[in-house]
């Protein structure tokens, strides 16, 4: 799904802005976000045709993969339904927009805004690089040393002192 979103981005900067100034159509939606914090919903549907024609040219299983990676999706065929290929690309082109959306703000770091709804498994590997993991029978539990048995009997005189309390403080307790 990313790289439909980068080659829907990189079309889009290629397309001439529809109010015929020298910048992209992708300046011009950036010029929309900027100026008014909205876009006019024409400009979406070609955003939209966009994801279209390239959604267009997946094969029936990509598309359905694909679709399946997705939260509405995943959804969907865990609850049993099945769905059409214009069903299926109605979902992913409202993800993908989401996507192409996201890069529009320059705040875009790479990390999107946007959340994935693909699936991370770490690996074995992966997890042993971040951490040590450590057996129980390679833990020595050691009993602290020093202390002799007299020492430990305290009352509570020998934890907080001879405090004199004011009536008010002693109601607390």
């Amino acid at each position: 799904m990313k790289k439909i979103a980068n080659d829907v981005v990189a079309s889009l900067k290629k397309k001439p802005s529809p109010d015929k100034s020298s910048s992209s159509f992708w300046d011009f939606m950036k010029e929309q976000l900027y100026s008014d914090s909205t876009w006019d919903q024409n400009d979406l549907k070609t955003i939209e045709k966009e994801i279209g024609v390239h959604l267009s040219k997946l094969e029936k299983k990509e598309l359905t993969d694909l679709w399946k990676s997705t939260d509405v999706g995943m959804d969907k065929f865990d609850e049993g339904k099945k769905a059409d290929a214009a069903e299926m690309k109605e979902d992913l082109t409202a993800d993908i927009l989401g996507q192409v959306m996201d890069r529009m703000d320059d705040n875009y770091s790479g990390g999107s805004l946007y959340q994935s709804s693909g699936a991370f498994y770490a690996t074995e590997e992966d997890t042993s690089k971040k951490s040590k993991r450590v057996d129980e029978e390679e833990i020595e539990e050691k009993e602290p040393g020093g202390l002799a048995d007299d020492n430990l009997n305290l009352d509570d005189e020998d934890i907080f002192g001879d405090e004199d309390l004011s009536e008010d403080e002693e109601e607390n307790f």
